[in-house]
């Protein structure tokens, strides 16, 4: 494994595409110093910006043509109900590489709409075809079971992919259930592994709450935004009144789709919580992963929907308490704290009686001087 490249995320906006794409580079720089490590970008002039101390090569995607033959007999099987799936990007630009991996940690699942999209698994097999390795990285998958379609389909493809490197234990035992064992091993997320700044951490005159709430994860729960920004600034004001806390509002993704975006999200919360008389910080300074930290260690406790936001306040010993729109979350929380309970739904996050309980009462110590020291070299050896 010499030269590799890295696909599958539409950029690193989302702080967490940024953490796997730097804790992958560090993970394979200490492996092996020369190996040349390439990142395939839809978003090219902001990540090169968001990555520039980053030890990467940044490529852009390149992007099949509209009018090629396969997008126009696409188009033509549609007006006779045909769906013929094409790979968006082209394969001319792959010669140099020797290993791709797929990553972005939970793209291989049903979206909240219960669709799921096969173009970049079929590019993948395309990658496969003209001799590369593929290697699905630090994943969650699944479930498909509410998409027949999508369950076929992954079934068959995920048996293709040459190593399966899945970031917790419920992806895997799903994994197993669906007959896909053999290529399937469990390591930490990559997020684990970009480095943490040495930052004193100062006590605060009053608890402080770290809050991550997204309207991606929301879209899961309720039936429209508006909704979800009522019921969880109810929960915010809640436990501002049970725990008599202020609150540090932390956005981990700033994407241009508004329904994917923490910070626009979050301000129409903060503006419910203060006009409430309530204190809350929002962190609107775009600091990318890496600099979040800083803000994460003047907090006192963490509530995330965002796992890598989650993963980024553990790596600085701080608690979480996950709040879990699908599989992903429960896995991490029995990976990390080796116990469920320190992680909830979305719907039970309403109840802040009991979330205020949750933080009063919380005893739960991380792995994470364990999970740092997980052996990479060992794994990777199978590719």
């Amino acid at each position: 494994m010499k030269n590799v490249l890295l696909i599958g995320i539409g950029g690193v906006y989302n702080y967490g595409c940024e953490a796997i794409v730097r804790g992958t580079v560090n993970i394979l720089k200490t492996i092996n110093p020369n190996v040349h490590i390439s990142y395939a970008s839809y978003n090219y002039e902001d990540d090169v910006r968001r990555l520039a101390d980053c030890d990467i090569r940044i490529v852009k995607r390149k992007r099949i043509g509209r009018w090629s033959w396969r997008n126009v007999l696409r188009k033509l099987l549609s007006y006779v109900n045909i769906s013929y799936t094409i790979a968006y990007d082209t394969t001319d630009w792959l010669a140099n590489f020797d290993t791709v991996f797929s990553i972005g940690g939970d793209i291989y699942t049903l979206s909240s709409t219960g669709a799921y999209n096969s173009t970049l698994p079929n590019f993948l097999e395309q990658c496969q075809s003209k001799g590369l390795k593929y290697v699905l990285w630090g994943a969650s998958v699944g479930k498909f079971e509410n998409n027949p379609s999508a369950l076929a389909f992954y079934k068959e493809h995920l048996k293709k992919i040459d190593l399966i490197v899945a970031r917790e234990s419920v992806t895997v035992n799903y994994l197993r259930s669906l007959g896909i064992d053999n290529n399937v091993m469990l390591a930490p997320d990559p997020a684990f592994f970009v480095e943490s700044p040495r930052i004193e951490k100062k006590s605060n005159d009053k608890l402080t709450i770290g809050i991550n709430l997204s309207p991606l994860s929301a879209l899961y729960h309720y039936k429209n935004i508006d909704t979800a920004i009522g019921k969880q600034a109810e929960t915010i004001c809640g436990l501002a009144k049970e725990l008599d806390c202020k609150f540090i509002f932390l956005p981990h993704v700033l994407a241009a789709n508004p329904n994917d975006n923490d910070l626009l999200y979050l301000r129409e919360i903060a503006d419910i919580v203060t006009n409430k008389g309530y204190d809350v910080d929002i962190i609107d300074t775009d600091p990318g992963f890496i600099g979040l930290k800083n803000n994460l260690t003047r907090c006192d406790f963490v509530i995330a929907a965002r796992m890598h936001c989650a993963v980024n306040a553990i790596t600085m010993h701080v608690p979480v308490l996950l709040l879990s729109y699908s599989e992903k979350a429960k896995g991490m929380a029995e990976y990390v704290y080796g116990t469920n309970k320190t992680v909830i739904s979305l719907t039970d996050f309403e109840n802040y009686h009991n979330v205020a309980d949750i933080v009063k009462c919380w005893n739960y110590r991380s792995r994470l001087d364990e999970i740092q020291k997980f052996r990479f070299d060992l794994l990777l050896q199978k590719i």
